[in-house]
């Protein structure tokens, strides 16, 4: 049965998203959290170019607050990702996420979610092309105020640290010059010796297809 990707609309055999949006999406993914800690810098008017116009908190209107920034760091970032988490465990029949911690927390939590199980959103999941293009969308409205996020590495691999429940972590890792030292940022599980580094190259789940 043929299809189309629901982003470009190339044509695919079967499936929702095709091998390109789907690489793109995992990479926006990606960086979503760290595109929201970036954002953190950006609240106040002074972070802001001086040409551009901002506006002023509802909520105080004695502090200078960009609403844009305020948007994407108190809810819009977490509650997009949130919001696709939860409708793609509806359609798998798995119930409602669980939803703890911090906003910053629960950005990491459900980009990983997501990114873990891009396999099957791209393959299963007839909402993946308005998946993809939402989170481009919010992507792109984020870097239209940080602007480029600093490099962010060599990818070495996906964090192979199992929990006690028997679950793999699965979060990128990322060489930056000159480390020796690779800490996971979702377990904080260590990557130090030669041996760590050839674990992580060689014990790797399957890219998303």
């Amino acid at each position: 049965m043929s299809a189309a990707c629901g982003l470009c609309e190339r044509a695919l055999e079967d499936g929702y998203l095709c091998p390109g949006d789907t690489l793109a999406l995992a990479e926006r993914l990606e960086r979503m959290p760290k595109l929201y800690a970036a954002l953190a810098g950006f609240l106040t008017p002074a972070a802001r170019g001086s040409g551009e116009r901002v506006s002023t908190s509802r909520t105080d209107p004695g502090l200078p607050v960009d609403e844009a920034v305020l948007d994407l760091r108190y809810g819009g970032i977490a509650l997009v990702l949130e919001g696709w988490r939860s409708d793609v465990q509806r359609v798998r029949g798995w119930g409602e996420p669980a939803v703890t911690g911090g906003v910053e927390r629960r950005v990491l939590a459900a980009a990983r979610w997501l990114g873990m199980e891009l396999s099957w959103i791209a393959a299963s999941y007839p909402a993946a092309g308005d998946l993809a293009r939402e989170v481009r969308d919010l992507e792109g409205a984020a870097l239209s105020i940080v602007g480029a996020l600093p490099e962010r590495g060599r990818r070495i691999g996906q964090c192979v640290s199992i929990d006690t429940s028997g679950v793999i972590c699965g979060a990128v890792i990322r060489h930056q010059p000159g480390q020796t030292r690779l800490v996971c940022e979702w377990c904080h599980c260590v990557y130090a010796t030669e041996q760590d580094w050839l674990l992580l190259l060689h014990h790797q789940p399957k890219e998303p297809v």
